[in-house]
């Protein structure tokens, strides 16, 4: 795992993201599901996995599955598992999803994939949600990236 400062990357709505989550966290390692509503999410909305850890992250079930990017729009994974992708983009995603089980803190990265003919440059921070030092949920908000040409940032805790 890369140790970058992660924060001085993230976007103005990650950074606004990251900052609801650490205010509904209220002094614990992480905020509960319940902390807060659908609606207190509606700046991110659209850009939003809530992803639900199987077998303490063996496997990840999406309960919600963004549609307004393109890894949306190439089919929806909704109730599914990420084990479930058709193609290698199920390798990178329990990387990532599994990096935040065993840091228990949020996480980075920045990372092109393939959309049919074009690379497309995401980055995402994904956030754990849970009780009593145990996930529940991870959410994670994918951002589009204009620029393609920048390095790969692999999964990296975000430090407060």
């Amino acid at each position: 795992m890369t140790m970058v400062n992660a924060k001085e990357r993230l976007t103005e709505g990650e950074l606004a993201l990251l900052t609801f989550w650490d205010a509904c966290r209220k002094g614990r390692p992480m905020p509960e599901r319940t902390d807060f509503t659908p609606e207190d999410l509606f700046p991110w909305m659209g850009y939003l996995h809530l992803l639900k850890p199987i077998d303490d992250g063996a496997d990840f079930q999406y309960m919600v599955f963004t549609t307004r990017t393109l890894l949306g729009q190439d089919q929806d994974m909704s109730r599914k598992r990420v084990s479930e992708w058709p193609d290698k983009r199920a390798d990178f995603a329990r990387q990532l999803y599994r990096t935040v089980m065993t840091h228990r803190h949020p996480v980075y990265s920045l990372i092109p994939e393939r959309f049919e003919r074009d690379m497309v440059l995401y980055s995402r921070v994904c956030l754990p949600l849970g009780k009593d030092g145990r996930i529940t949920h991870i959410m994670s908000h994918l951002t589009p990236q204009d620029d393609a040409d920048v390095d790969p940032i692999f999964p990296t805790v975000i430090s407060f």
